[in-house]
Formats: C-alpha cells, sequence, structure tokens
C-alpha cells in the first residue's frame, strides 16, 4: 500500500512522535513510519508486492520569519494540496537547511543589496589578484630591490610544498593499506553483527535502506555503459535494492536506442530501471552534467513515488551519482549501506559518502604526460581521503541520502563543477556541518581518450581547462555566504558558520592556488637565485673563504646563503616525496590491476612491479615538471581570467574512443 491525501496526511501525524533527530538545534527530519517494528514485518525493501511510503512535505518553513519560503525555480512547479501547506506549518517535518533566497534577503535593502554585489565582485577578482597580482610583484621586486624578501618569499612557499608533498607521500602509504583493508573486509558480515542499540523510537536497519543511482550521460559508447551497468551488477542485493537511472540528453540522437539495448540487457538485474531526457531548450540549465542530474533528479522522484511510492525525502534512500565510465567496486554498496546505518540517526544525514577515484581504466594505453598526471591526481585524491585532517570534497562519483539532497533543493543547473558545488551548497545550507566520509573502495574511470596521441594530449587539455573552472566555486560559497550571514538571526549562528565553513573555503583555495602557483613560482626560485642574486649569495661551506668575496655586508650575504641553502635543500626533499609518491602508483595499479582495460601480463612495462616502479620514478623525474605546468599550472591561470566576467561556462564533451571526433561546445550564459 502507499500512503497518500488525506489518510496519508493523518497518519504522518498521528506518528509524529517516531522522529528522527538529525541534529541537536533546528534541523530535524520526520520519518514517520520508519520505527523499526514496523519495517521487519517487510520481507524486502523493493517486494513488488508491497510498497511503503514516507509521507514528508516537500518545501520548508521558516518558523522564525514566519513565512513560507519559495520553491526552487528548477524544480517542476506542481499544486499544493491544503494538506502539504498546512504540514509545511510543523517545523519537525523535514531536513531544515537555510534557504538562501537572494531575492528575499535582499530586497529589503539597497545596502545589502550593494554589499552582497561587492563581495561576488571581490570574489570574482580575487583569484586573478593572487595568481597574477602575486606573481607580477614578486618578479618586479626581484628585479628592482627587495631580492631578500622575494626569496623569503618564494623559500616559505616551497617549504609549504614539502609539507604537501611529504603529506602526500606518508597519507598516499596509509590510503593503500585502507584499499587492502576494505577490500577485504566482509561488509555483509559487519552489517549482521552491528549491534547498536535502538533509538527508543525505532530507526531503520540494513534491510531497508534502498539504492539509487543517477547515471548521467552523452555520446558516451554504448560498449562504456554496459561495462558500468556490468560493475553496478555485481552488488548482491542489486536485484532488490538498487534502482537505476540512465540520465540522457534530449539531443543526442542514439539515446533512445542505447536505452532499448540497455534495459533489454539488464532489467532483470536491477530491483527498477528507467531513463530521463534532459530538454536542450530549459531556460537557466547550461548543457552539461549539471543540469542533466537537475533534470533527471526531479523526474526520478516523480517516477519513484508514482511506481515505488518512495516520497521525496525518504529517509532509506541513498543516491549515488556516477560518471558514465566508472567502475564501481563490487563492494561499495554493501559498504556504503553500513557506514550509511551506522552513522545513526544524528549524523547520516549530514553526511556525503566518497571513495577514491582511481583513473586507471584505460592505463594502458595512456600517453606518458596524461599517465603521470593520471597518477599524481589519482594519488592525491587517496591521500585526502586517507588524511583525517583533510576537508573532504566529493569529486566524480559520490553518494547522498535522498532527504538532503531533497532539503536543497537538488542539483542546481547552470554550474560546471557539479560535484564541487553539489557540496558546497549542502555545506552552506548546513551552516558548515555537512562532512564526506571515505569508502577505500576505489571507482575506476577513464582519463579523456581519442584516436592519435596528439588528440589524446588535446582531449586531456581540455578536460583540465574544464576542471581549473572549479576555481568558480570559491566565488559561490563567498557569495552565498554573505546570504547565510543575511538570513541566520543571531551573531552566535554567524560565527559558528564561519568556523565551520572555514576548512572548504580552505580546501577548494589551497587545490586550485598551489596547484597553480606550484609549477610557476618554484622556477620563479631558482631564477632569483642564479640571476638576480647570483653576487649577493654563496654556498655555505665557502663562507668566509676568499670564493666569497661578495659586495655587500656580511650579515646580509648570510642571510642570503642560508636562504638558498634552505630553498635548495626543500626543493630536493619535495622532489624525492614528489618523484617516490609516484611510485607508489605502481603498487596501487597491481592491486586494481584486474579492473584495468587489456591484458596487464602482456605489457612489458607493467608486468612486473618492481619494473614498472623504476618506469614511473623514471617518467616523472623527466616529465612531472611539464604536466604540473601544462595541466596544473596554465589552466588555472587562464580559468582565473575566465571567472571574472562570468561563473557559467561552456560545457565540452571531452574525448573518449567511440564519441563524435567533433567535440559540442556549448553557448556562454550570459
Amino acid at each position: 500500500m502507499a500512503i497518500d491525501g488525506e489518510a496519508g496526511f493523518n497518519a504522518s501525524r498521528a506518528d509524529r512522535a517516531n522522529s528522527i533527530s538529525v541534529d541537536h538545534r533546528e534541523v530535524r527530519l520526520c520519518c514517520s513510519l520508519v520505527g523499526s517494528n514496523y519495517l521487519e514485518a517487510q520481507q524486502a525493501v523493493f517486494d513488488p508486492d508491497f510498497v511503503e511510503s514516507i509521507e514528508v512535505a516537500d518545501s520548508h518553513f521558516d518558523q522564525k520569519a514566519g513565512r513560507v519560503s519559495s520553491t526552487d525555480t528548477t524544480r517542476d512547479q506542481t499544486p499544493m494540496s491544503g494538506n502539504v501547506y498546512e504540514a509545511l506549518r510543523d517545523p519537525d517535518v523535514l531536513l531544515q537547511v537555510l534557504q538562501l533566497n537572494q531575492d528575499r534577503l535582499l530586497e529589503e535593502s539597497f545596502c545589502r543589496r550593494c554589499c552582497y554585489e561587492a563581495v561576488q565582485l571581490f570574489s570574482r577578482v580575487l583569484p586573478a589578484l593572487v595568481i597574477y597580482g602575486g606573481t607580477a610583484s614578486l618578479l618586479v621586486c626581484s628585479i628592482w630591490q627587495y631580492r631578500w624578501g622575494v626569496l623569503l618569499s618564494l623559500t616559505l612557499f616551497t617549504l609549504y610544498m614539502v609539507h604537501l608533498s611529504v603529506t602526500i607521500l606518508f597519507f598516499s602509504v596509509l590510503g593503500l593499506f585502507r584499499v587492502w583493508r576494505d577490500s577485504q573486509e566482509d561488509w555483509t558480515a559487519a552489517l549482521e553483527d552491528w549491534t547498536e542499540p535502538l533509538d527508543e523510537d525505532g530507526d531503520i536497519t540494513a534491510k531497508d535502506v534502498m539504492h539509487v543511482v543517477i547515471l548521467p550521460t552523452y555520446r558516451t559508447p554504448i560498449e562504456v555503459l554496459q561495462d558500468t551497468l556490468r560493475s553496478l551488477a555485481e552488488f548482491r542485493w542489486a536485484q532488490r535494492k538498487l534502482i537505476v537511472c540512465l540520465a540522457f540528453e534530449e539531443r543526442e540522437e542514439e539515446a533512445q536506442e542505447k536505452e532499448k539495448r540497455l534495459k533489454r540487457t539488464f532489467h532483470k538485474e536491477f530491483a527498477y530501471m528507467t531513463a530521463t531526457y534532459h530538454p536542450s531548450n530549459l531556460p537557466n540549465h547550461l548543457p552539461g552534467k549539471s543540469s542533466n542530474e537537475c533534470w533527471a533528479f526531479q523526474q526520478l522522484r516523480k517516477e519513484l513515488y508514482e511506481v515505488k511510492g518512495v516520497q521525496a525525502s525518504d529517509p532509506r534512500v541513498v543516491i549515488t551519482v556516477m560518471d558514465d565510465d566508472s567502475s564501481m567496486h563490487p563492494k561499495y554498496f554493501e559498504a556504503l549501506t553500513y557506514h550509511f546505518i551506522t552513522a545513526g540517526s544524528n549524523r547520516r544525514y549530514l553526511q556525503t559518502w566518497q571513495a577514491p577515484i582511481c583513473h586507471f581504466k584505460n592505463f594502458l594505453r595512456q600517453p606518458v604526460l596524461v599517465r603521470i598526471s593520471s597518477l599524481f591526481s589519482t594519488l592525491s585524491e587517496l591521500a585526502c581521503l586517507a588524511n583525517p585532517l583533510d576537508c573532504h570534497v566529493t569529486y566524480s562519483t559520490y553518494s547522498i541520502s535522498l532527504a538532503l539532497a531533497s532539503a536543497v533543493g537538488g542539483w542546481d543547473p547552470d554550474h560546471l563543477a557539479e560535484d564541487w558545488h553539489m557540496f558546497a551548497k549542502c555545506a552552506v545550507k548546513t551552516e558548515g556541518r555537512l562532512r564526506c566520509v571515505p569508502i577505500f573502495l576505489p571507482v575506476l574511470n577513464y582519463t579523456p581518450e581519442e584516436d592519435g596521441y596528439w588528440n589524446t594530449l588535446c582531449s586531456r587539455w581540455t578536460q583540465a581547462k574544464r576542471h581549473a573552472l572549479g576555481v568558480s566555486e570559491v566565488v559561490y560559497v563567498l557569495s552565498s555566504s554573505c546570504l547565510a550571514f543575511l538570513e541566520m538571526p543571531s551573531w552566535r549562528r554567524c560565527f559558528r558558520f564561519t568556523w565551520m565553513m572555514s576548512p572548504l573555503l580552505a580546501k577548494f583555495t589551497q587545490t586550485h592556488f598551489v596547484n597553480g602557483m606550484a609549477g610557476v613560482w618554484n622556477v620563479m626560485a631558482q631564477l632569483v637565485i642564479h640571476v638576480y642574486m647570483l653576487e649577493s649569495w654563496c654556498p655555505l661551506h665557502d663562507l668566509g673563504g676568499p670564493r666569497c668575496n661578495l659586495p655587500g655586508s656580511e650579515e646580509q650575504i648570510l642571510r642570503n646563503s642560508l636562504l638558498v641553502y634552505i630553498q635548495q635543500r626543500s626543493t630536493a626533499i619535495m622532489a624525492f616525496a614528489s618523484i617516490f609518491s609516484g611510485g607508489l602508483g605502481a603498487i596501487y595499479f597491481h592491486m586494481v590491476k584486474d579492473r584495468v582495460e587489456g591484458n596487464v601480463n602482456e605489457h612489458w612495462k607493467t608486468r612486473s612491479l618492481a619494473l614498472m616502479w623504476l618506469i614511473i620514478e623514471i617518467e616523472v623525474s623527466l616529465c612531472g615538471i611539464f604536466q604540473s605546468f601544462i595541466f596544473g599550472a596554465l589552466p588555472l591561470w587562464i580559468a582565473c581570467i575566465r571567472i571574472i566576467g562570468s561563473i557559467r561556462f561552456n560545457h565540452v564533451v571531452v574525448g573518449m574512443v567511440g564519441r563524435d571526433a567533433e567535440r559540442e561546445l556549448e553557448l556562454d550564459s550570459p
């Protein structure tokens, strides 16, 4: 049966006591009719003879402000019944989050609007000021004067890079151990052994959890999609607990034929399989993964209610968003179920879950520069997830509860970096309490690939430019934080919000700005030492000797020499840590080699772990700095200029063998 209409609303009110507290202050989620006694009576979540539903309202009510918040303009507008309207008056109805309604918050005051626009303009210009302004200032000072100060600044930056390199090296080793450990774990047995006592009102259990996979795709070869779905079908409960939504673009000519073929092959492998088609003419929908997910999410919620009786904020449902070329670990959904259940009702709706992304699917065919880039991005992602002090952010393929996704209004259709943006949006709206929890079961995917060495490099360059545009999320975090300050009723909550959001802003800043300056400032340091300061320092072991008879005071020569010594030794340590970290990629590769395309044993470079380690060390030593500049620094320097004019950009379909050779460039949003 499904709870609907007047009877459903009355049942929901009658069982209001069965609510799960999500946060000790104001964030609560009503989970009526999900007590353990009620759910234990069901044989399975996806029993076709019985469909259970949860009556949860689909809008928010700000009780303190005394008004109902406006619905997101990206949603489909549906008539609101009187029952739902009455439900909005109860503050315990839904996961309550900040609304960040720009029109409502800024219409009351001209000063507010001016301040908001000033913050947004400043945040747009800030990246370019740091990258271009900082570099130009150091160059001018090093040529004319203050060379000692310039060298001091560059040395401090190098020391910070040493810290990052050593951190990546250490936590990559820890991450590899955790990947091995989690891959060996029996997650089904762990769920059975979970004996945490239920809340006094009852809580959901492992057998109640539903998994929904949204798979946005556009012009991806059907063989790749089939491989992705086969990896999903390896989930042992896929036929009962996994729903798959193929999110096509309406403008793809072969989409309907792909849907038919995939459903014909896999319809018995999953509990339910459906498809959505994202129209190409929707206002404010920039073609890309984010707008596709926005449309698919809204359409899927309707279909789940009509077919399965699943309400918009059903607390049992976990959504996993995947890149269409991803290969999930066979144990991922079991581990996800375990983490979802054991998080407890106070935390699970304020968490996302992230597996390490491993760009090794087509590793055997990658050119050397692309291969080195894949190694470092893969190891960096693994090290960040293994570092408990790092602020983890969702990337590429991740999971989020339906309750949280519904509470924040789903995915925004006008942003390019949908993974980072969705996390930033959820973090801001939950006042910084969102956390990303790692699940160390690698997800393998492709790097861009086309026919020919040069075309593949160009495609990777295109992807790097798109990734660099994620710096626009700094603009979003700063500008939306300004709206959050206006919406929060007390200074205490504003200070708490600032404290909670600082790690996320630092994460975005480090990821983009440090990568953008690493390939430039390290070279600049050598330029300053060997050109502009050549006659003001000497090796420490020559100080006081006849070869060190330089003009200037002895004190200044000593300080310069010490700084040069620290700079050069730090650079050597950083290079060693980076090269050695790259070698760890050989271990990682051999841990997942069974999921890599091609026969690993047929390639002499990868057949032996020791030989592969040696080859990677040589490649990183010779080409590491070049790939860092080409795929790291240069794209960011371009992105910093582009975001001054707009934070909404073209979406580019990067290369994959089998796609149309002419990559489709969409029009810029004004």
